[in-house]
């Protein structure tokens, strides 16, 4: 009984481990389970088809046959049937993650029947838990990482538009072709064409390698995944603020540019956008205005997503001159958890009100409101060259 447990331990742990990593938009407990039970299942037409086409393997041709088409494509068609028939068409099938999700457990469901039938026949021969511990880092790790690749695929497929049967085969494929590569070189030990040239440890170590590199496929596709995961149900999670200096303010022109067009391209001509630009944010006129007030860059990760610059314009009022943030970080609650440091921020230093100009058709006053602001008045401002800033003074009472 305790071999069987500890056989079935490591396809377990890996399916607690991906739904750990699917941290966003976790999967129904039940479809999960269900998912595991029916790769398991698969295994009965698995050994079927494999037994039924199983081939002498006295060439290496032949070795190579039964690796790639014979065990390796036969062991992820079935996978894959559960991914596609089962798990695919479920509403919880709602990002892209899903597919690596799904795709893992029903991996570990065919792994784990497997690597208790390999354990339990060795057992026999007194060999069942050195053949445990081994396939417990190998073997079925690497049917995860098989069923990441596929997985990763699939789950491109059921949210492309175009090319979905594409994206299908190419995750069959991948997931066929790493299992391919390991089998093969685990096939080959002891061949008698290539034992006089290859020891079996260098022919191990070839499986070894192959699995190495469909861990790094499988942590990359993850990751990918799992950043767009993070974006779409928890795009703040990795927001970070930090004071910026002078040496930042080409990050701040770059973040202005790339910020204003989608800002106020529907409200101001071309011609002031740039103006306003050339004279708002010349390196000169920020670095003056980093003398004055406080400058902060707001990142999403490691990238810089935005910028805002507030100061004390009397003894117990502040305020806001600046907060953009690029066109595709807009509506993520980026600008308001912002808003709400600065708030939390000038609240501590003991400041009664926040400030602040909007354009009188710019549609971010509504937010402003939402934020507790209102408008106390109007403003005209001549900027120069015929150009005027139509704005509303609007005010919150920090307090």
């Amino acid at each position: 009984m305790n071999l069987i447990a500890l056989a079935a331990a490591p396809g377990i742990a890996i399916c607690l481990f991906i739904f750990y990593r699917d941290r966003y938009n976790k999967e129904p407990l039940l479809n999960l389970i269900l998912t595991f039970l029916l790769g398991i299942l698969t295994a009965v037409p698995a050994v079927i088809i494999e037994f039924a086409f199983n081939t002498e393997t006295g060439s290496i041709a032949m070795v190579a046959v039964k690796a790639f088409l014979v065990v390796a494509l036969t062991e992820e068609l079935c996978k894959f049937a559960v991914l596609r028939w089962y798990s695919y068409p479920k509403k919880s099938f709602d990002e892209p993650l899903d597919g690596i999700v799904y795709g893992v457990v029903a991996s570990m469901g065919f792994a784990t029947i497997e690597n208790i039938l390999y354990v339990t026949r060795y057992a026999e021969m007194g060999m069942g838990y050195q053949v445990a511990l081994m396939r417990m880092f190998l073997s079925v790790p690497a049917h995860a990482t098989f069923g990441i690749l596929m997985g990763y695929y699939v789950g491109l497929a059921k949210f492309a538009t175009v090319n979905k049967t594409k994206l299908i085969i190419t995750g069959i494929f991948w997931a066929t072709f790493m299992h391919g590569i390991y089998d093969f070189f685990l096939f080959l030990q002891g061949h008698p064409d290539v034992k006089d040239y290859i020891s079996d440890g260098a022919l191990f170590i070839g499986a070894i390698v192959s699995f190495i590199i469909g861990i790094r496929l499988s942590l990359k596709h993850i990751k990918v995944h799992r950043r767009l995961s993070q974006m779409t149900h928890h795009p703040t999670e990795l927001l970070k603020i930090r004071k910026a200096a002078v040496r930042d303010i080409p990050v701040i022109q770059q973040l202005a540019y790339d910020s204003w067009p989608a800002t106020y391209g529907s409200i101001l001509s071309t011609e002031q956008i740039e103006y306003m630009l050339s004279n708002l944010y010349s390196s000169a006129t920020l670095e003056k205005d980093m003398q004055q007030n406080h400058f902060i860059l707001v990142y999403d990760d490691n990238v810089p997503v935005g910028f805002a610059a507030f100061g004390r314009i009397s003894q117990d009022t502040a305020k806001l001159h600046k907060i953009y943030f690029l066109p595709r970080m807009q509506g993520k609650g980026f600008g308001k958890l912002t808003l709400q440091q600065i708030i939390h921020a000038l609240k501590k230093n003991g400041t009664a009100y926040l400030q602040l100009n909007v354009n009188r058709h710019n549609p971010a006053r509504s937010f402003y409101e939402k934020m507790g602001f209102e408008v106390i008045r109007e403003e005209d401002i001549d900027i120069g060259n015929g150009y005027f800033m139509n704005d509303y003074v609007m005010e919150l009472k920090l307090g």
